[in-house]
């Protein structure tokens, strides 16, 4: 029997926290950015959160409120922080399903760790403060990922990121400290980490962060120029990541 799923316990835990005679209530009108002038349930506020068109300085807004109500009562707003990432955190285990060679509920708790960690750690007023927790939740996933590989004496499958692995570090650490280092936005480390490190289109990028194609590419063009630079002072570490970027460059317009 496999054990239970901590995601779809996180989102029973959201959806009792969004019913009953006293829902958790968000007040939206004091957030304002675009929010609707009322209070709203975690359910209504994620469902707000998942619209193609909603703006970034509004899911920045709720965001950065989430962090902070966490951070300072812990119970429920990490529940309903949880709750509101879930359809992200999902996204990362259904992507690492097919490296992972052992039970899928362990995955799926190293994810949610990953995000739990960042959302207690976090400046609440950070930039595309969602991009950060994301990619957190995200880079957790690919260490367990490695990690239970080399445990149960399996190479990666090929075309998955190794192929793109410096031999100074693996691209996602270097990515990191990039990012750490203030070279890189938050987004912007997201964006490269999902579209060239792990190949997914651009498309799909734009989709799960709200934006427009031609944005991500602009960010994708911006990222670009600023960690070939700072890849010149990380001649060790600089093959993979280089290498993903010459790939990108072909295929810009």
């Amino acid at each position: 029997m496999s054990s239970p799923s901590h995601l779809n316990a996180i989102e029973r835990e959201f959806l009792a926290l969004s019913s009953g005679s006293k829902p958790v209530l968000l007040d939206c009108a004091a957030l304002g950015c675009g929010l609707p002038a009322k209070a709203l349930r975690p359910d209504e506020l994620r469902a707000l959160l998942l619209r193609r068109g909603t703006a970034w300085i509004t899911k920045d807004a709720v965001w950065a409120e989430l962090v902070e109500r966490a951070q300072a009562i812990p119970d429920p707003w990490t529940t309903v922080a949880a709750g509101m990432m879930r359809p992200g955190l999902r996204h990362i285990v259904t992507a690492l399903r097919g490296r992972f060679p052992v039970d899928h509920v362990d995955l799926e708790s190293e994810v949610v760790a990953g995000f739990l960690q960042e959302l207690d750690l976090a400046e609440a007023r950070t930039p595309r403060i969602y991009a950060q927790l994301h990619g957190a939740a995200r880079r957790r996933g690919h260490e367990v990922c490695r990690r239970e590989l080399r445990s149960a004496g399996r190479s990666e499958p090929t075309g998955t990121v190794r192929r793109h692995r410096p031999a100074g570090g693996h691209p996602d650490i270097v990515l990191a400290e990039a990012m750490r280092s203030g070279v890189v936005t938050p987004q912007q480390a997201d964006l490269v980490s999902h579209v060239l490190i792990d190949d997914n289109d651009r498309s799909t990028a734009a989709r799960r962060l709200g934006m427009s194609r031609y944005q991500v590419a602009a960010q994708l063009d911006t990222a670009a120029d600023q960690l070939a630079e700072y890849l010149c002072h990380r001649t060790a570490a600089a093959g993979g990541v280089v290498s993903a970027w010459h790939e990108y460059g072909e295929e810009r317009p």
